[in-house]
């Protein structure tokens, strides 16, 4: 009898042990994750996180996780840590498509466990996709047939140069053109598509706006620089290399980000439709190299770059609102008006292209 007793007492004191002073603040957050239901979750956040992570801004991060790994279904204890005065605590929230690792951040405040940060520190997917190296190659393959386009069009010379120099040309974009985009952000509590969300649809338009007009005027404006005085030819070929860099440099760049936090698999239908986009962008480059070099040469040159940057403006502008509405209507418009302006531009430049080469044998 006593060594029953004893048993039991050992048997008590380990599940005493188990139980973590801030488990109940991490159910919370399950809870009000599953339920949609802020007021479970705010008596447990700090005054900090109070001010950070508002109703709307949990709703809007909620929405985000249910949109993409599907209804939320349980929880578990995975690890703690520690970082000066605040207790880590690691938990494997199982969605529909994907474990996803959040890290909870904890301070003690008289006797009592608080929220005080809340992180998404992994995604493990369900679902089988694409292996990563072969959804890389469907963009990337998409740039491409863009350059195979041309050279059946009877551009066989290729111009190696030039499309080295349009490469360039996205390198400094990208780095260059998210520090203007995220200028106006800086020192706001705006650091996600969850948080612009948050704020409702008339400010994820004015961002949608803002996001995309800097894209065109930034692209088209540095285009126009370095297309200035050039053959069309040329300038069609810079188009091109613009337009290869971002299909191969894009991929590499989400590939990466997908290896450090993780995500879901990318699925042979999302990696069609990124070929397809990849592809229609390289045409919407060229057109608009071309374009700007012919403007240039007569005389209209700034006209053209105003028109060009405000139709790319546009186009972004549907791109930028379907990242964060994820709606297949917006991202369906993209499609067509990328489509409509890339056959506009080239109906335009590629005759004048052509003309210039006649023009040039003549002179031989």
């Amino acid at each position: 009898m006593k060594k029953l007793t004893l048993f039991f007492i050992i048997l008590l004191a380990t599940f005493a042990l188990a139980e973590r002073p801030y488990d109940n603040v991490a159910e919370a957050t399950f809870n009000a994750l599953k339920t949609g239901d802020y007021s479970l979750l705010e008596p447990h956040l700090d005054d900090a996180m109070k001010s950070a992570f508002k109703e709307n801004d949990f709703k809007a991060f909620r929405e985000d996780l249910i949109s993409k790994y599907g209804d939320l279904q349980g929880y578990s204890f995975v690890k703690e840590g520690k970082a000066k005065e605040f207790i880590l605590g690691y938990y494997a929230f199982e969605f529909e498509k994907a474990d996803v690792t959040l890290r909870l951040v904890f301070r003690e405040i008289n006797g009592e466990y608080k929220l005080s940060g809340l992180w998404i520190d992994a995604v493990n997917a369900k679902e089988s996709g694409l292996p990563l190296g072969i959804a890389i190659f469907f963009p990337i393959a998409g740039g491409f047939l863009a350059l195979l386009t041309f050279y059946l069009l009877g551009f066989k010379k290729i111009g190696g140069a030039e499309i080295l120099l349009g490469f360039v040309l996205v390198a400094i974009t990208l780095f260059v053109q998210p520090l203007i985009q995220n200028a106006p952000f800086l020192g706001t509590s705006i650091r996600s598509n969850s948080d612009i969300v948050a704020r409702g649809t008339s400010f994820m338009i004015i961002v949608a706006i803002w996001l995309g007009f800097v894209a065109g005027f930034f692209q088209e404006g540095l285009k126009y620089i370095f297309c200035r005085n050039r053959y069309l030819r040329d300038a069609l070929f810079i188009g091109v290399g613009f337009g290869l860099g971002e299909a191969i440099l894009l991929p590499l760049i989400q590939a990466v980000q997908l290896m450090t936090v993780g995500g879901i698999p990318p699925q042979l239908t999302t990696s069609l439709l990124s070929m397809g986009e990849r592809y229609l962008a390289t045409l919407f480059h060229a057109g608009t190299t071309i374009v700007l070099a012919y403007s240039y040469k007569n005389g209209f040159g700034r006209k053209a770059l105003l028109t060009l940057s405000i139709a790319h403006g546009i186009v972004d502008t549907f791109a930028a609102y379907y990242q964060l509405t994820q709606s297949r209507i917006i991202l369906l418009i993209t499609y067509v008006l990328l489509l409509l302006v890339s056959l506009l531009l080239l109906h335009y430049g590629l005759p004048k292209v052509r003309e210039e080469r006649e023009e040039d044998r003549i002179v031989w």
